[in-house]
């Protein structure tokens, strides 16, 4: 079924106007090849469109999915909170594809994108909001519905939903672009040789990573071997996400080398493997022209372990306005200070640094290998770059005593004294979390806490960090760590049957938190299926871990060995991790993570090294910006290019051009306005806007001689697609003349005349049309010269606006015209005329 005429009767009240719903982004497919591909694949998140939509993972999905031959992919979402209501009154399925607007019965396959374990609380929302069963064996029966599989970041940690006759019929686990690309064509060639539901997923058996969870078989996850030979995400879709747009990522590296007890990541994602400097420059520019970026995110656990980061950013910085650096070691940062400050220098003034345990005993518990020495060093460093932010990460174990909160008062008086011997005004944010222990970590074995009892944790470290004068945030609510705790180490058909009945009496969908209502609930319901919480919580040995679902995925890792941790953080001792350093000779600790002898080599002997200096660092980057020039480009904006951030509209050309000529990549700086959107919230007008972009200056003879051939400016125009026409460079003083509105609201523009103090004369004109003919001294005042309303062909009511500098259209909109709502503004049709049209009546 077709949902379209519903979202275009619908979209105004839908939550920023249905824009996350619209579909049609930048890089992907046109609808009509819906019907040229006769395998069609909906990839859902979790969680919302803004909340996801700047995700790595799904961007790659889709690109992996859309290079596949005869397969179409499309995507949705859970819908916003404020719009639920909307499609429970229409009946409309939340497995809707935001291109086709086609329900689940479209589609051959359904790939959930599980990034969080919270949000497996959603998937039973999904299926019955669909209607799908929650039944893996009615839905064999059927070979009407698609298969569905689960994957992403938390596949590994989903047993709380792998019960007898699970809600999905098969799960994925591993990262590899090439197991993906397998699942689809086996899935599309099954469907094509008539195969049934079960056959098929037999045969995905084959797949390292994939099984069907109730009768789970025994494989090892899929990973990438060599990250050099994978494909890099080029041209992922581009969402309308405001602050996001013109932003993309580059992977640099993949898991990690460290042993962390606590973090997931840490142990599912091994071996560490790196893609190669010389290869990330020609990865990002390519990624560049077809997303039209001007700022490109580091994607990586730890982004200074890179043995290549000092070439990486050397040979971004010229050709980005922007790098992002997320996460990154204090440990690292001790041994290398002078990091900061090429941080300070690429404008990265907030710094993010997981410190973790409140003291060092506890920092050993964690294996953090952070020496308080390393810890006071790496915050010099922070300090006298004169920072702008500082965010800390702790997290509360469950085990802190009195010993640990004063070595965090030691801590906060250090933080202080410090800032203030280096004179600096940065902000200090610590934040607290309570540990939740996933299985397939050191930690897996351990006891986990009540709230009670991190409540009382959290409670002390906040007080003394206020009472140092310094900030406080506590990074997830104590009934989402217990909700987690309870799902990540699921380990019996029970626990999901409670999940599902903690869902049916709350109703309850996972957004953004937990309430402590749904933790009750689940609390009620595991003991009404038999299974006590506090049991629940409890750890247990090495032989009892064999007997667990998740131990038949083999993630790399022995058992053996992440049992030898354990006893290790149980008594406070860590051992060094395996990537090489220059101040460190690093070795091979046997973990099992590494599959051949390269691999161990490659961490081994890495090394970090840096072939210039801060001075010339900051250099390459002054003569980047000095050498910026705006360059103006008069656009016809189509209809693609209403009710979005115009700013789509600036990536859009930026692409179309780069993509035309290649050589223009490296000279790419950013958009900067257009003249009708001085903000990033979505343009209701379409036709001529003068869009502002920031090149180097080498660009500009390239670009002159590229617009002054008609064959070329051809090519541009056709890569713009339905977004705009280019049709050639202009001024920056370049102003419209005119706007035509058409309207299916009565126009009364007096309230909007009179509160501006323009006043004017009313004339009817021979063809029946009104005109308000301003004054001389209010023309003046450079909001309208001239407006005339006349009826519209449609019905409704059309006028015409000789606009001024100071016309607003939303404002003009908002009290011009009498909507029966506020946002029904949206359904006005708008056109700009530039000066070089004649002004009409």
């Amino acid at each position: 079924m077709n949902f379209h005429d519903w979202y275009e009767g619908i979209y105004p009240e839908l939550t920023a106007q249905g824009l996350w719903l619209r579909g049609e982004e930048i890089n992907t497919l046109p609808v009509q090849e819906y019907e040229q591909r006769a395998f069609r694949a909906l990839f859902v998140r979790l969680s919302t469109y803004f909340d996801t939509g700047y995700s790595f993972t799904h961007q790659i999905l889709y690109q992996i999915a859309a290079n596949t031959p005869d397969v179409f992919p499309d995507l949705a979402y859970l819908p916003p909170r404020s719009d639920v209501a909307h499609f429970s009154k229409a009946g409309v399925p939340w497995l809707l594809g935001t291109k086709t607007k086609k329900g689940p019965e479209a589609f051959d396959l359904i790939g959930f994108s599980n990034s969080i374990v919270q949000e497996l609380i959603n998937v039973p929302h999904f299926l019955r909001r669909s209607g799908i069963p929650l039944k893996k064996s009615e839905r064999l029966l059927r070979e009407d519905l698609p298969l569905l599989i689960l994957g992403g970041a938390n596949a590994l940690y989903s047993s709380a939903i792998w019960m007898d006759d699970p809600l999905i019929d098969g799960v994925f686990v591993g990262e590899s672009d090439q197991a993906f690309r397998n699942i689809l064509e086996i899935c599309r060639d099954g469907k094509k040789n008539s195969k049934s539901k079960s056959e098929i997923l037999s045969e995905l058996e084959s797949i390292p990573g994939f099984f069907q969870p109730e009768n789970q078989r025994e494989t090892k996850k899929s990973f990438i071997p060599n990250l050099n030979q994978s494909e890099a995400l080029e041209a992922g879709p581009v969402y309308y996400i405001e602050d996001q747009l013109g932003n993309s990522h580059l992977q640099i590296s993949e898991g990690c080398p460290c042993f962390c007890s606590f973090c997931a990541e840490s142990w599912d994602r091994k071996p560490y493997r790196e893609r190669k400097a010389d290869q990330l420059r020609e990865v990002a520019l390519r990624a560049k022209a077809s997303m039209g970026l001007e700022r490109i995110d580091i994607y990586s656990f730890n982004f200074n372990m890179h043995s290549g980061l000092y070439q990486v950013l050397w040979d971004l910085v010229p050709h980005f306005r922007g790098i992002g650096l997320k996460s990154q070691r204090f440990d690292l940062l001790a041994h290398d200070p002078q990091m900061v400050e090429f941080q300070h220098a690429i404008e990265k003034a907030s710094l993010t640094c997981g410190l973790e345990g409140i003291s060092p005993r506890l920092r050993k518990y964690l294996h953090k290998n952070l020496e308080p020495e390393q810890l006071h060093q790496s915050l010099a460093a922070i300090f006298k770059s004169k920072a702008r932010e500082l965010k800390v990460f702790l997290i509360a174990t469950g085990l802190e005593e009195e010993q640990d909160f004063a070595a965090l008062d030691d801590l906060l008086d250090h933080l202080k004294s410090i800032r203030s011997k280096h004179h600096s005004g940065t902000r200090i944010i610590l934040s607290m979390t309570p540990l939740v222990r996933f299985p397939w970590t050191p930690l897996e074995f351990e006891n986990a806490y009540p709230v009670g009892h991190y409540q009382s944790i959290i409670s002390k470290a906040a007080g003394r960090v206020r009472a140092a004068g310094l900030e406080f945030r506590e990074s997830a609510d104590l009934p989402e760590y217990w909700v987690s705790q309870i799902l990540v180490r699921a380990d019996r058909p029970e626990v999901s049957r409670a999940l599902l009945g903690a869902v049916d009496k709350t109703d309850y969908i996972y957004y953004r938190d937990v309430p402590d209502r749904f933790m009750q609930a689940l609390n009620s319901a595991l003991l009404g299926e038999g299974v006590d919480p506090v049991e629940s919580l409890k750890g247990y040995d090495l032989e009892e871990s064999r007997k667990k679902p998740w131990a038949k995925i083999q993630t790399g890792v022995r058992r053996e060995f992440l049992w030898d941790e354990v006893l290790r953080a149980r008594s406070f001792v860590e051992i060094d991790y395996c990537l090489g350093r220059s101040w460190s000779k690093a070795k091979c600790f046997h973990c099992g993570g590494c599959p051949t002898r390269y691999h161990v080599r490659d961490i081994v002997l890495a090394q970090q090294k840096r072939t210039y200096s801060l001075e010339q660092f900051k250099n390459r980057l002054k003569e980047a910006r000095e050498s910026e020039v705006e360059l103006h480009f008069s656009m016809q904006v189509e209809k693609l290019g209403r009710g979005v951030p115009r700013k789509m509209v600036g990536v859009a050309l930026a692409r179309a051009l780069m993509l035309t000529e290649p050589g223009l990549r490296v000279f790419y700086r950013g958009y900067r306005k257009s003249y009708w959107s001085r903000d990033e919230k979505p343009s209701w007008i379409t036709g001529e806007d003068c869009i502002t972009l920031v090149w180097h200056k080498d660009a500009v003879k390239t670009l002159e001689s590229m617009l002054s051939d008609l064959a070329i400016l051809s090519q541009v125009n056709q890569r713009l697609g339905g977004w705009a026409k280019l049709q050639g460079m202009t001024t920056a003083d370049w102003k419209p003349v005119r706007v035509e509105m058409s309207s299916p609201f009565p126009l009364k523009p007096e309230r909007y005349l009179q509160s501006r103090g323009l006043k004017h004369t009313l004339r009817r004109n021979e063809d029946g049309s009104y005109a308000y003919e301003l004054v001389s001294q209010s023309q003046k005042k450079g909001f309208v010269a001239k407006l005339v309303r006349r009826q519209s062909e449609t019905g409704g009511v059309a006028c015409s606006i000789e606009v001024g500098p100071k016309f607003d259209l939303r404002e003009f909109v908002l009290e011009a015209f009498v909507l029966s709502k506020p946002s029904d503004h949206v359904r006005i049709l708008s056109k700009s005329f530039g000066p070089t049209e004649r002004t009409a009546h």
